[in-house]
């Protein structure tokens, strides 16, 4: 089974969604046998080599002190989105509702893949603290 797993953190960033996709990655890769892609956007010097699964970083912008350490991915990527769906995932699992969701229905169109969302904390409050209460955090 091919896995792609979308996250909007990854190392060099750790959180525990982070941890979550690593662990994900790790479990299914090495303990099943699965052929797993993580698609996170790209931190300037990182290295994604070396892991057991494949790491396809996507363009960023740099919003580190508008979000607390964060970069936020550009989830139109087409040339990574290729990439991705170049690993014929069987099943995509997005973790965050941000770039990583959008890249994720992208995603289902080019591979016909079900979406699996998995919400692990409370991106509301998170959302809401960096756009405010209005119309752009519903959308959101």
């Amino acid at each position: 089974m091919n896995i792609c797993l979308l996250n909007d953190s990854f190392p060099p960033v750790i959180d525990g969604v982070a941890n979550v996709v690593m662990n994900y990655g790790r479990i299914l890769t090495k303990e099943l046998g699965a052929g797993v892609v993580v698609g996170t956007p790209e931190y300037p010097g990182a290295d994604y080599s070396g892991y057991p699964y494949k790491v396809v970083p996507y363009k960023s912008l740099d919003t580190t002190d508008f979000i607390k350490g964060y970069r936020t991915g550009n989830p139109l990527a087409m040339r990574e989105i290729e990439q991705i769906a170049g690993t014929r995932p069987d099943i995509i699992h997005t973790h965050c509702p941000a770039s990583s969701t959008i890249m994720a229905r992208i995603l289902q169109n080019e591979t016909d893949a079900p979406i699996v969302f998995t919400y692990h904390t409370k991106f509301d409050v998170d959302i809401a603290r960096a756009v405010g209460e209005g119309f752009l955090k519903k959308e959101i």
